[in-house]
């Protein structure tokens, strides 16, 4: 897609498999911030940077069909596969928007709350694109965020030095993409600079066991991922190798445990 700004990861069919399998990983810990943050039928909601959507059909069913959930992304290919989604499960409520988040242009005051996943990691001035969604939150409002903390601590039980090798070309590559991957070190001081109060700040820690959902999370990912950066040059062939065949064997042998990228739930609220 030449005419818009490729997510890092990619929007192509394996992408977009990988997305839903890393939302089932997920969805329990989505509905819990959403129960903190407040969210409820009848709300106008926006979900940032929703990708596919499927977090955005979540939040459609919490909100209701008296509710409105804008889904906002700037892949018009992840956008399509929401409209047929949305369209197929009886959901009007959702509305896609395509754009980037950065630049959001919405009526001061007019959401009732605002959900995150993933976005601000990979954005190259999350304070800016923050700073809008405040604006947009009604007084007692908030924004509902899980992202990265700690992504290069990321390790495999027993050690292995194999995975550890490519977690550090992974992070290599956030930075030349221009990302702060580890946004949640950042995210106190952008909320106050925003004028949103820190109500709550959890770290989530997930450790998967072999044929769990975190473990087939993160084996899709590399899965795809680590091809990219071969193509790229950054990652060689041989490495994959190594690491594809260590993965598999691990997944044969069936002891292993995987601690994933630490994680952070926040909810920050507008006074």
């Amino acid at each position: 897609m030449t005419s818009e700004r490729e997510y890092i990861l990619g929007t192509d069919r394996d992408e977009l498999e990988r997305l839903g399998l890393q939302h089932q990983a997920w969805v329990a810990q989505a509905y819990s911030i959403f129960a903190r943050a407040g969210f409820r039928e009848g709300d106008t909601l926006i979900d940032l940077g929703c990708g596919p959507g499927f977090t955005s059909i979540e939040l459609a069913r919490v909100v209701g069909p008296r509710g409105r959930v804008i889904a906002r992304d700037e892949s018009t290919r992840f956008l399509d596969f929401l409209r047929g989604e949305s369209a197929r499960a009886g959901l009007a409520q959702i509305e896609p928007s395509s754009g980037r988040v950065e630049d959001l242009d919405l009526p001061q005051a007019s959401l009732d709350g605002a959900y995150a996943r993933w976005l601000f990691c990979w954005l190259p001035d999350p304070g800016a694109a923050l700073a809008r969604v405040a604006e947009a939150l009604k007084p007692g409002a908030a924004i509902a965020i899980q992202d990265y903390l700690d992504w290069g601590g990321m390790k495999l039980l027993p050690p292995s030095e194999v995975l550890d090798e490519a977690v550090l070309a992974c992070m290599a590559s956030w930075r030349e993409g221009g990302s702060r991957i580890d946004v949640g070190e950042d995210l106190p001081a952008l909320a106050q600079d925003c004028g949103l109060h820190v109500e709550s700040f959890l770290p989530v820690a997930r450790v998967g066991v072999v044929g769990s959902l975190e473990w087939r999370w993160l084996g899709t990912f590399f899965a795809t991922y680590l091809p990219k950066l071969v193509e790229r040059g950054s990652y060689g062939e041989g490495e994959f190798a190594a690491f594809r065949a260590e993965w598999e064997a691990r997944t044969a042998q069936g002891t292993s445990r995987c601690y994933a990228p630490l994680m952070f739930d926040a909810v920050l609220r507008k006074p």
